[in-house]
């Protein structure tokens, strides 16, 4: 069983494959969860940056936004995933429990530090007059806040490799393997 950890961001991947043959419905939520990860800088960064330090040309009140956005699909695939079939005691590995543990375990904590404190300061304490990425880069916790962004990038691109493997998916981001 594999377990990531970076920061303070912990994610069990502990999936397993649901019986010799995956179907089609278990493929296609993990299709949809592998699109909605590779399609946002905020989940996994730019493909060139491996240590997912780089966020120039990125407006984080933007980027918090739509990584919130990503939560919410998230929560809308693990509703879909056809836990009926799925034996009691597979529960815990299939991909349903895993986005749930990936929710809790790293996307909330993540949101819940800095979502709300980071708006607050772009709504109500930083300087509008200023361009956009200047601006942002006045916010006084910056260091800090890039710092488990990028943690979080580097788990959901772990996670996202793992999707791709586990139900034998087409890695279509281009990004290279090492």
């Amino acid at each position: 069983m594999v377990t990531l950890a970076r920061g303070s961001f912990s994610l069990d991947l502990g999936i397993v494959k649901l019986g010799a043959d995956l179907t089609n419905e278990d493929r296609q939520c993990a299709w949809e969860l592998y699109t909605e990860m590779s399609t946002r800088v905020s989940t996994i960064g730019k493909i060139a940056d491996k240590e997912c330090k780089d966020f120039e040309g990125e407006l984080y009140i933007e980027s918090l936004d739509s990584l919130y956005r990503f939560f919410q699909e998230a929560r809308n695939i693990m509703r879909k995933f056809p836990v009926g079939r799925i034996k009691e005691e597979k529960n815990k590995s299939h991909l349903g429990a895993v986005i749930s543990r990936c929710m809790d375990n790293v996307l909330r904590p993540f949101l819940e530090k800095w979502h709300v404190h980071y708006r607050h300061w772009w709504e109500n304490e930083s300087n509008p007059r200023k361009a956009p990425f200047e601006r942002q880069n006045e916010y006084p916790k910056r260091d800090e806040f890039l710092k488990d962004w990028g943690d979080l990038k580097i788990i959901m691109r772990e996670f996202q490799k793992e999707i791709i493997k586990v139900y034998s998916l087409v890695d279509i981001t281009g990004k290279p393997d090492k």
